[in-house]
Order: structure tokens, then C-alpha cells, then sequence
């Protein structure tokens, strides 16, 4: 990648990402569909079910966390709002190799909007059960959820960790090992868009409903961190706050009960 490529590749990219917070954390995601839905890491929005997301522009709007993967470390958010989204490029394929260069785009410790460049230095590391890109970029807090970006403006993988007190050591989740989640999530955007989700017994209604179709129950939110009272259920899934009745976890989907589908 040559020097002058990165601002060229910058002014691409920079209106699809945006900053993410929670009353806790800060950190990176970026759009992956033009009609508002955000890919970020889950250990970002941790149990939250609403966060704050900040445009390119500056603009803030509240963001619904819709699907949380813990174990792999991947989040979506849904946004609505009336401007126009720009999604971002997706590689499709594991089209890259050790020493190519690529270039990372979040918020280090609330700096907002910071590019550093580096080179892969292996691309299927393990770590655990996962395997990721290693690269020299500069990772620090903040860059979670970020892009790791190639030579096109395509984003190979989703920047998520490093190691402590470590130089010239983090690691990305290759985009290519996450089309399912991309899938599924996109999914569940979909019918949340066009109907509304029962926490009880897990069926969706029309957006008009006040009341679930399927059980009757009154469909209603939870506020975004609502602490856990006597009798509430912990989705063992992904750790938010359900109430005792709820069958299906708010913020998941997830089965709580411990019983058959």
C-alpha cells in the first residue's frame, strides 16, 4: 500500500464508521447495511441493550443492540435515523497474506477518528478456540469493534484484541469466519424493522401492537442496564437482565428457560 493510497482510502471508509458508548465503555463499530445496522465487538456494548453511537459528522443517535455473539466477540446494532448511510465493503474471501498492509480506523481512548497503518503478520493465529489476523497495528482501547483495512478500502476482519503491555501485537476477526452472524443478524434486522419482539414467549407482532399476539404479554423494553431483581432470569447466553417470566432473552433471543424450543 503506498503512502498516498491512505488518504485516498480514508476518505472512503470514514462515513461507515462510527464510535460506540455505553455508560461503560467506549470503542468502534461500522455499517454493514445502509438501512442502519452496525457491526461491532460484544465485549463493547457488554450487557447493555442501548448504547450511543456517534457519526462521521458528529451526529448521535441511539442505537438497539439486536444480536450479541459472546463467545465470538461480535455484536450488531440496529440505528434509525433519516441520513443517508453509507455501508462499508466486506471481503468476501480470504484474499490477503502475511506482510500485506492494512491499515486500522476507530478511537483509541476517545480519540475519535484515528488511522494506523501496519502489515499482517499471520493469518490464522490461534488463540483459544479462535483464529485471527495478527498485525503490527497500533491497538489500543477504543479501536474495539473497528475495521481492519486492506489496499481497496475492503475490510478483512474486525479489530478486537491485544496483548497487554505487548508492542506490535493485535489481532483481528477475520470477516470471512463471520457470514453466519452476518446473516442471521441481518435476519432479525429485518423483521424488527417490520414488527415488534416478545421477550416472553419470543414471537414477533406488528409494529402496531401494544400486546403480543401469541401470549398476550404487555411488549414492552427494558431500559439499557437494568440491574437484576429477585426473581429475574441472566440470559446465559449473552449476561442481560431478563424478567422472571421471560422465556427468550431480551437482547439475544436466546432459549432461558433451560427447556426445549
Amino acid at each position: 500500500m503506498a503512502k498516498t493510497q491512505i488518504p485516498s482510502i480514508v476518505k472512503k471508509v470514514a462515513a461507515s464508521i462510527v464510535t460506540i458508548k455505553t455508560a461503560d465503555n467506549i470503542g468502534t463499530g461500522f455499517i454493514v447495511d445502509k438501512r442502519g445496522l452496525i457491526i461491532t465487538n460484544a465485549h463493547v456494548v457488554g450487557d447493555s441493550t442501548k448504547c450511543e453511537v456517534t457519526f462521521f459528522d458528529a451526529t448521535i443517535v441511539e442505537g438497539k443492540v439486536v444480536l450479541s455473539y459472546f463467545a465470538k466477540d461480535i455484536a450488531f446494532v440496529k440505528v434509525k435515523t433519516s441520513k443517508t448511510l453509507k455501508q462499508i465493503g466486506l471481503a468476501d474471501k480470504e484474499d490477503y497474506s502475511v506482510g500485506d498492509t492494512v491499515i486500522a480506523y476507530g478511537n483509541p481512548y476517545g480519540f475519535e477518528k484515528t488511522v494506523t497503518k501496519g502489515i499482517i503478520s499471520a493469518v490464522e493465529r490461534q488463540i483459544g478456540e479462535e483464529k485471527y489476523i495478527q498485525t503490527d497495528v497500533a491497538i489500543n482501547p477504543g479501536n474495539s469493534g473497528g475495521p481492519l483495512i486492506d489496499s481497496k478500502g475492503t475490510v478483512i476482519g474486525i479489530n478486537t484484541l491485544k496483548i497487554t503491555d505487548a508492542s506490535g501485537l493485535g489481532f483481528a476477526i477475520p470477516v470471512v469466519a463471520i457470514k453466519h452472524m452476518l446473516k442471521d443478524a441481518k435476519a432479525k434486522f429485518n423483521r424488527i424493522n417490520t414488527s415488534r419482539y416478545c421477550n416472553v414467549c419470543g414471537a414477533f407482532s406488528p409494529k402496531s401492537s401494544n400486546y403480543c399476539d401469541n401470549c398476550g404479554s404487555k411488549l414492552t423494553e427494558e431500559p439499557s442496564g437494568s440491574k437484576a431483581s429477585r426473581g429475574s432470569i441472566k440470559c446465559p447466553n449473552c449476561g442481560a437482565v431478563n424478567k422472571k417470566d421471560a422465556k427468550y432473552c431480551k437482547k439475544c433471543g436466546t432459549n432461558i428457560t433451560g427447556g426445549e424450543e
